[in-house]
């Protein structure tokens, strides 16, 4: 049966340190004050959300979703999209009720934190439909796996700074502090590594790399602008690479990631392709969209016009 003229609403409870949570009956109130008919599943798991897209598209006939969480649930939610089977992915359209602590995927699109802003930005209904990555890399199990980035993804010294924050998120643990603090304890015990960088089948880099970022979006980590002349719907991956950097020369760079001038410093290169590989002399950490998923070798692949969002 279908239900194409309701939404579906897919709400992490957890999202935000439980603020989603504490929030969720306000939300509600407010997408029913506006007239927006829709019905809820709440997540249970990490990554129920990408199960729940689906079977809402495939048993349930629906055609418009809202990711109610943070970047983690919107990776989620695009990603059951993205890996549905009854229809083209173009034809369900996603909108966002961010309640996360980085809510990065947003600010490339400008879509309001406020809830109201953003449950007024749904009622309009302007869409946009943007590229997206296919990431394939060492899963845990030691097996090839894939998943698409609609963001950014990441290798090396961000990679492990996220893999820390993931793990204290577990605990309880959350907020742009402890990344920070996790980044400071990261940056001090990180060795940068031998690491080639592949694009479009040519190679542009080989040497001590402290981190590569590719991806869709201009923002991850809370705000930095790690890729901050992405266009999502382009056809091209944006990639930035750094360099090794000294303690003192991380320190004086770190503001370049907040202010959008990355690219000034001497050791940060860009580069944009179709087909980005990465592979490392050791064993480095792979994030997509900040879930740490698996381990290099990994390749991005672009796949044109493939993600329908609602903007502002």
């Amino acid at each position: 049966m279908s239900k194409n003229n309701r939404w579906l609403a897919i709400v992490n409870l957890l999202s935000g340190s439980g603020k989603c949570g504490r929030d969720w009956d306000k939300i509600a109130q407010m997408l029913y004050s506006k007239g927006i008919e829709f019905d809820t599943v709440f997540t249970g798991h990490r990554f129920h959300a990408i199960e729940l897209a689906q079977r809402g598209i495939e048993e349930d006939g629906y055609r418009n979703l809202i990711a109610v969480g943070g970047d983690g649930t919107v990776h989620e939610v695009a990603n059951g999209i993205l890996t549905q089977q009854s229809v083209p992915s173009t034809e369900v359209r996603m909108s966002v009720i961010a309640v996360g602590t980085g809510n990065d995927w947003i600010r490339s699109y400008g879509i309001p934190t406020e809830y109201e802003k953003a449950v007024d930005v749904i009622v309009a209904g302007k869409s946009f439909t943007q590229d997206v990555a296919k990431a394939t890399f060492v899963g845990r199990s030691g097996e090839e796996e894939s998943r698409y980035c609609v963001n950014v993804a990441g290798t090396g010294l961000d990679a492990a700074v996220n893999l820390e924050v993931c793990k204290m998120k577990d605990k309880g643990k959350n907020g742009k502090m402890a990344y920070m603090l996790q980044l400071a304890k990261s940056v001090l015990g990180y060795r940068s590594c031998k690491m080639s960088i592949k694009v479009d089948g040519a190679q542009v880099q080989e040497g001590l790399i402290m981190s590569s970022s590719i991806g869709i979006g201009q923002y991850n980590g809370g705000g930095m602008q790690q890729l901050p002349l992405s266009l999502a719907d382009d056809g091209l991956l944006d990639c930035t690479v750094i360099d090794r950097m000294s303690l003192p020369k991380i320190v004086t760079v770190v503001g370049r990631l907040y202010d959008g001038k990355i690219y000034s410093v001497k050791k940060v290169h860009r580069y944009q392709g179709r087909l980005i590989e990465v592979a490392s002399e050791d064993v480095r950490e792979v994030e997509v969209d900040g879930e740490p998923l698996g381990t290099t070798p990994v390749r991005y692949e672009i796949e044109d016009k493939r993600l329908t969002i609602i903007v502002p």
